[in-house]
């Protein structure tokens, strides 16, 4: 650029010297002819012809400096948009950079807490688990933060690879805490599902530290909230409350930090109160398989719509519904729709009892009669709880011979806790016994439940009576079950409870 600046600066100065001559020569004509004693008119072609000249000769220097600002112009127009282009990567690195200090946690590459309060903000319906290393601190301070770093980091890619197949994101949220994230509809069973198989999850898990040669395993505990207002504050709650009582999780809706146990009741009264009234009770049905995965029959269990359609799981309402007698309202709707439901079908349905239902005129008369009008007493069997001496409740048997010559079955369910007499068994007969679920899930890495299932599958074999596992949650879970003898299974791992009947 300086060059053809100086090229044109020489251009000017010839041009201007070139004017000041020819202008000089004009005024002074006469006098020039005069002295040099030349011819006027040949004078007049010389200026004509020395002016040609000049403006030819600045014409092609024009041209010929202004073909190289061209170039010269393009090339300085490269350079800068190379430039300019480096200095927005820059820019976007530097933003990228920023914006991971400020929402990736620098460790564990998981978005961070600040992450997950925007993303709660922008959700309708957001479901919220937190998770705890128990014991993290000690940890730390025994092995030094180093290890402590690389339980975080494996704990992360766990929890990655745990729940890749879901629509959960992972957050590192604290020292020693993670967060689950997703907007979803409310399902407690699914939640409660989840937490379970975390809790096995890590109690079988061995971390390797590589830097000390040993390995270490760790436990952990959950917090839920699945309140839009305030969820990661009610998740820390539910978590610290479960960290409290000892227990493996707890979710923020079991009443945990309300003011009075009264006033919540006051609440869920209101709420079941209308939706009876306008007819908000549904069943729901998950299903049960044999040994070769295929379809048997369902377990008919209780929801209620929201008034935004929201289902809610039986473990917000079922408690207060008792309390405050409507339980019974509740049973009757959920039997009446879901006896409607099989009447034109050969589905196969099972449907729970309490031993006080039974013995209560007034539903045992309901039953009766709704056995009679839908005429689907074959397609029913009915579980009773297994926490009653039962046998010595006269009016509870004579209902169930009643329904059972009518043609429908009987189970006992959650066997193996509770009262769990082995004789009155003898006495009741029931068709099935379903194996209580902390048996089922515990039956890889507890010995003593392994042997308790043993002999109740054993002594059911005895007496021609079928046994079904609940709480199937994973492949391993369900090839013991099936290497036992167990005939039919239940559980998430299999299916999911829901609003409509699986075909076989």
């Amino acid at each position: 650029m300086e060059k053809i600046k100086m090229e044109l600066d020489k251009l000017l100065i010839v041009m201007l010297v070139s004017v000041f001559i020819f202008f000089i020569m004009v005024l002074f004509n006469r006098d020039i002819c005069i002295y040099f004693d030349i011819n006027k008119a040949n004078f007049s072609f010389f200026l004509a012809f020395i002016t040609i000249f000049f403006l030819l000769f600045a014409y092609f220097k024009i041209q010929k400096s202004s073909s190289k600002f061209q170039k010269e112009f393009e090339r300085v127009v490269s350079e800068k948009e190379k430039e300019l282009v480096k200095i927005n990567e820059e820019i976007s690195k530097t933003n990228e950079y920023l914006k991971r200090q400020l929402y990736i946690d620098d460790l564990t590459k998981l978005p961070n807490r600040k992450a997950l309060e925007n993303d709660i903000q922008s959700m309708q319906k957001p479901k919220l688990i937190i998770l705890d290393i128990d014991s993290f601190k000690d940890i730390n301070e025994y092995y030094g933060s180093g290890v402590g770093d690389t339980i975080l980091i494996r704990v992360a890619t766990i929890l990655e690879d745990f729940l890749k197949s879901e629509n959960i994101q992972i957050y590192r949220v604290g020292a020693d805490e993670f967060a689950f994230l997703e907007d979803y509809e409310l399902d407690m069973d699914k939640y409660e599902e989840l937490a379970t198989q975390l809790i096995e999850l890590f109690k079988k898990e061995q971390i390797e530290l590589i830097e000390i040669d040993e390995t270490i395993g760790i436990n952990v505990t959950l917090g839920f909230s699945f309140d839009p207002e305030n969820t990661i504050e009610k998740a820390g709650i539910a978590l610290n409350e479960a960290k409290h009582k000892q227990i493996h999780f707890l979710c923020y809706f079991k009443k945990i930090d309300t003011k009075s146990d009264y006033i919540e009741q006051v609440k869920w009264t209101k709420f079941i109160n209308k939706a009876i009234k306008e007819n908000r009770v549904i069943p729901y049905y998950q299903p049960i398989f044999n040994a070769n995965s295929e379809l048997l029959k369902h377990e008919t269990l209780v929801r209620i719509l929201d008034e935004n359609e929201e289902v809610i799981p039986p473990g917000l309402f079922l408690d207060v519904s008792k309390k405050t007698k409507r339980y019974i309202e509740i049973e009757k709707l959920l039997i009446q729709k879901s006896f409607e439901q099989i009447q034109d079908s050969d589905e196969v349905i099972s449907v729970n009892l309490l031993a006080r239902d039974m013995s209560d005129g007034n539903v045992s008369n309901f039953v009766i009669s709704m056995l009679n009008n839908y005429g689907v007493a074959k397609q029913i069997i009915f579980e009773i709880l297994e926490n009653e001496n039962i046998e010595n409740l006269p009016r509870v048997n004579n209902f169930l011979n009643r329904i059972r010559r009518m043609g429908c079955k009987i189970a006992i369910d959650d066997f193996g806790t509770g009262y769990s007499n082995f004789s009155y068994l003898t006495k009741l007969k029931p068709d099935y016994i379903k194996i209580d679920g902390s048996l089922i899930r515990n039956l890889a890495t507890d010995m003593s439940a392994n042997a308790i299932v043993t002999s109740i599958i054993a002594f059911a074999k005895k007496l021609e009576i079928k046994t079904i596992a609940e709480f199937i949650h994973n492949e391993e879970t369900f090839e013991i079950c099936k290497n036992l003898g167990i005939d039919e299974f239940q559980g998430f791992y299999l299916g999911e409870p829901s609003p409509t009947l699986l075909q076989r």
